[in-house]
């Protein structure tokens, strides 16, 4: 069983516009509200795979419930703690460029993380653990490795996709796979990237710190994976219009994941993982099934 926790959960609303100028009136072409969150996200495209899931997590207020109603119309099975204050409300303006206006969202409490951590204490033994995403502002970067601990569960297969401290922090946990993008994996060494070798050491690096198998994110250029047993294989990404990339990183960690569930290989997971990802970014909004078995396809005939 595969159970995904997003402590920051968000309604994402999305506004198209032809322009967008700052300290003037923008029309908007439409709107769009979707449930988000990085762990969500995961939830949704592994439904549209056929891997089941439980999403876990905090949700406040009338936004909070509105964005549990959201989540139950998109088939995901949520089991979200209720707590106070309000789910946050994230502005995704869609131009020439994407502008995103993220909120803060509730202020959740250690006696909120030990409440959850007893939803994760009834999980069975060696489920995957999707940990993902900000955390609430009043939580420290050790809150996954508390979780963790209040759970008083160690045998979970953790996939962790966090950034900066609460990335570094949580390594302590040995996940089974960190997914960062570059941007996250030049963060967490302190230097750039530039190259695909220069990756693969830092990649080394997360492994000496704890990680198992690390999933990178590269954009447009694909995704890079250094599994356990210190193999290196990349992906490239199929050609395509990039129309949205929100989601896109998601989508690849729920590929990857849902091929190892049902018994691929490390490649072909990977594969999956770039379609899927791919298959987000050249729409609006996460991908469907259809649409990341026929990229898929695709790809494997190029």
């Amino acid at each position: 069983m595969i159970y995904t926790v997003t402590l920051n959960p968000s309604l994402d609303y999305i506004l198209p516009t032809e322009h967008f100028a700052l300290g003037a009136v923008n029309r908007a072409r439409g709107e769009r509200i979707l449930p988000g969150g990085k762990g969500v996200n995961v939830s949704r495209v592994l439904k549209e795979l056929g891997v089941p899931s439980v999403a876990l997590g905090f949700a406040a207020g009338f936004t909070g419930e509105e964005f549990l109603r959201l989540a139950g119309e998109c088939g995901v099975r949520a089991d979200f703690l209720r707590i106070s204050g309000q789910t946050r409300i994230n502005v995704k303006i869609r131009a020439e460029e994407e502008t995103d206006i993220n909120a803060g969202g509730p202020a959740a409490s250690e006696e909120d993380l030990r409440a959850l951590a007893q939803k994760l204490a009834a999980a069975p033994q060696g489920a995957v653990l999707v940990l993902a995403g900000s955390v609430p502002a009043s939580l420290s970067p050790e809150c996954y490795v508390r979780l963790l601990s209040f759970s008083g569960r160690s045998d979970f297969r953790i996939a962790l996709d966090a950034a900066g401290r609460l990335c570094g922090q949580s390594l302590a946990l040995a996940p089974w796979l960190v997914k960062p993008n570059r941007a996250e994996l030049e963060e967490l060494v302190g230097e750039r990237l530039s190259s695909r070798s220069e990756v693969a050491r830092a990649a080394r690096r997360l492994q000496e710190r704890g990680a198992r198998n690390v999933l990178a994110s590269l954009g447009e250029e694909g995704a890079f994976l250094l599994s356990e047993s210190g193999e290196e294989l990349f992906i490239a990404a199929p050609r395509g219009e990039v129309a949205d990339t929100v989601g896109a990183g998601d989508s690849l960690l729920a590929g990857f994941i849902a091929a190892k569930e049902q018994g691929g290989s490390d490649r072909e997971a990977l594969k999956l993982g770039v379609a899927a990802g791919s298959a987000t970014a050249f729409r609006v909004g996460l991908a469907t099934g259809e649409e990341i078995r026929a990229l898929l396809a695709a790809m494997r005939k190029s």
